[in-house]
């Protein structure tokens, strides 16, 4: 069941009454901090990227194919993310050879058998330019986009970095390799053609940014025509070759400290004479590889100096990634996200209130590159003629089992509920309301399955009293509120969310108390009661003012998580192991504004859920902006 955490965020603060919060400290909450991405980390990062492999060149022969799995195997097997910088086109015009990882040849074919066995190994395959060249240089050698003193004579233009990427993208796409980031060939292009880099893919594995050097990972909250923002990260450690380059490079990192990110580039042919053949007693061909080459090096090396080679998808993450341009939508509409489609994944349902329609919104991509601009399909008008009041809070829930969420709406001013059932393309409305108890005013809901029964119900807050509602869905309206006192509630600035927090198929709630900067989690019980969790599951920055909760599953891991909202544009998720909140990630600042409005889902159906931000800031309307999740399992 998905667990609405970002109910809360559709809600007016509460001005309670205080009630005993046994068992919480006292106390002010922790000031606000601008965070930057990724502080905080347990462990310090290093990141391998073997450079310029390309259909062509060093590894034409099927010998340097089989040595290159060679080494994809040994780094599986030493535990360390790597990846592949791809030249997807491989050309040397002085010896008339052209060859892309596209072409339907014995040999483009066994290439990309590699490349996707070294995806399987954990490899991410970024795209290295389109030829990695112009003119008559070789790929690999030669430079490709425009720079005024090493490759004047290319076109100076955001249609000629436009077309190269585009194509480079096709390719990949042809030959069903997902492309990981773009690395622009020797950092080098202009100013104007950055742009169409940018647009293509939001993660840039590269140490430039229009000329300026980055030593971290970065994020560029850039609000362009076609897409929304960018992250960078950088290789500030450069190209190791040989035993002088790794002497020189630990060195150097020695000196700098973590104030760098670890992380260098490599080419996998340096490799291939420490790797010899033998035949078996069956005359089988077999690769020995030598445990003094210089990558078995490097990896010893950095891991004895205390860095974990990640991935560059658990440093950042998130990839800025699809937009929906012009949605329909006004100052004062609603959107809510839910799985009205049993497909998997999450659909837009957005509420236009000058002509009281409802409308569904699909996202169809897969991957968050190359962005596309026709990311998003209308999947019509769902219900008409059922208005909305100003301060009603739309709720989705699969209140009747069948896979497909339901539209529930509170009516503050009114103490109701009002239920549509989904008929598949249609929401239909019920006939009866939901009545809350007399003087129950304001109240948070929160959705979730709080007795595993498979059908979601409807939790509401009584805070004056201390206590939670529970109106348990009979698949085909609710039964009257069972409800339960619970010290911890009461108290100003509190905000309650939902979400399977431990992994047992039933919904729990997270208390976040802004006052005292902490989260405590009331578990489900066998009978849809609550136990209050011993400790605090967080008591790090995140829950306090300013900061809007949502609760999901980033990671895929079975565990709904807590993700937070600034509108400075900063994201930080705890992630949950089950027992508690780990403050892994900070992503941002990306979704930036003061009207900007935040959404937490699986947009694309992969089992994490990503982040969205409406912004109606740009002069042509509103643009919907998502952030697709590239964290690990």
């Amino acid at each position: 069941m998905r667990k609405l955490g970002w109910i809360a965020l559709l809600l007016a603060a509460l001005v309670i009454a205080g009630c005993a919060r046994s068992g919480s400290p006292g106390g002010g909450g922790k000031k606000d901090q601008t965070p930057s991405l990724h502080q905080g980390r347990p462990v310090k990062p290093a990141l391998l990227r073997l450079e310029d492999v390309g259909p062509g060149g060093l590894y034409q022969s099927e010998e340097s194919l089989e040595k290159l799995g060679v080494i994809a195997e040994f780094l599986q097997q030493e535990g360390v993310p790597f990846h592949v910088a791809l030249i997807p086109r491989f050309v040397i015009p002085q010896k008339g050879y052209d060859v892309s990882i596209a072409d339907d040849t014995p040999y483009a074919r066994k290439f990309v058998t590699v490349i996707k066995d070294m995806q399987a190994r954990g490899a991410i395959v970024g795209v290295h330019g389109y030829t990695h060249q112009s003119g008559n240089a070789a790929s690999g050698l030669g430079f490709e986009f425009f720079d005024r003193s090493r490759n004047p004579g290319v076109p100076d233009t955001y249609g000629y970095a436009g077309d190269r990427i585009g194509a480079a993208m096709n390719l990949f796409e042809k030959a069903g390799v997902t492309p990981g980031f773009w690395e622009t060939p020797h950092y080098t292009a202009s100013a104007r053609q950055y742009p169409a880099f940018e647009e293509q893919a939001g993660l840039l594995y590269e140490n430039f940014y229009r000329g300026v050097v980055t030593y971290r990972e970065r994020v560029f909250d850039v609000a362009g025509p076609g897409s929304r923002g960018f992250v960078i990260v950088p290789t500030p450690l450069g190209y190791i070759g040989g035993d002088v380059g790794i002497e020189k490079m630990l060195g150097y990192l020695d000196r700098v400290g973590d104030t760098q990110l670890a992380s260098f580039f490599y080419h996998p042919f340096r490799e291939f004479g420490y790797i010899s053949q033998t035949k078996n007693d069956r005359g089988e061909i077999q690769y020995v590889y030598d445990r003094n080459s210089p990558l078995h090096r490097l990896i010893k090396l950095i891991k004895e100096r205390g860095y974990a080679f990640v991935s560059v998808y658990s440093l950042v993450g998130f990839v800025p990634s699809h937009r929906f341009p012009g949605l329909p939508f006004r100052e004062g509409d609603r959107v809510i996200a839910g799985r009205f489609e049993a497909n998997g994944k999450s659909e837009l349902l957005v509420f236009n209130r000058g002509v009281n329609q409802w409308h569904m919104y699909e996202c169809t991509a897969v991957r968050h590159t190359p962005r596309k601009t026709n990311a998003f399909v209308h999947r019509g008008l769902w219900i008409e003629g059922w208005a909305l009041d100003d301060k009603a809070v739309p709720l989705a829930g699969d209140f009747n089992g069948d896979r497909r969420d339901d539209l529930l709406v509170f009516d503050p001013a009114g103490g109701t509920f009002r239920l549509a059932w989904n008929e598949g393309g249609r929401l239909v409305p019920a006939g009866e309301e939901v009545p809350v108890p007399a003087g129950l005013r304001p109240v948070q809901p929160a959705v979730g399955d709080f007795n595993g029964d498979g059908l979601d119900d409807l939790a509401v807050h009584d805070p004056e009293n201390c206590r939670i509602g529970v109106f348990f869905s009979t698949g085909r309206g609710f039964k009257r509120a069972a409800w339960q006192y619970i010290d911890q509630i009461g108290g100003e600035g509190q905000k309650l969310v939902a979400g399977d927090f431990n992994g047992d198929k039933k919904s729990d709630i997270a208390i976040l108390d802004a006052a005292i900067g902490e989260g405590r989690v009331l578990l489900a019980g066998r009978s849809g009661g609550f136990t209050a969790a011993e400790n605090p599951w967080l008591t790090d920055r995140g829950v306090g003012k300013g900061w809007h909760p949502f609760s999901s599953d980033i990671n895929g891991d079975g565990f709904d998580d807590l993700v937070f909202y600034s509108r400075t544009g900063h994201w930080r998720v705890a992630l949950s192991d089950g027992k508690s909140f780990v403050q892994r990630l900070e992503f941002g600042p990306w979704g930036a504004g003061k009207k900007g409005l935040p959404l937490v889902a699986d947009l694309n159906g992969d089992g994490r859920s990503d982040l969205a931000i409406i912004d109606g800031s740009m002069a042509k309307g509103y643009n919907l902006d998502t952030a697709l999740s590239v964290l690990d399992r």
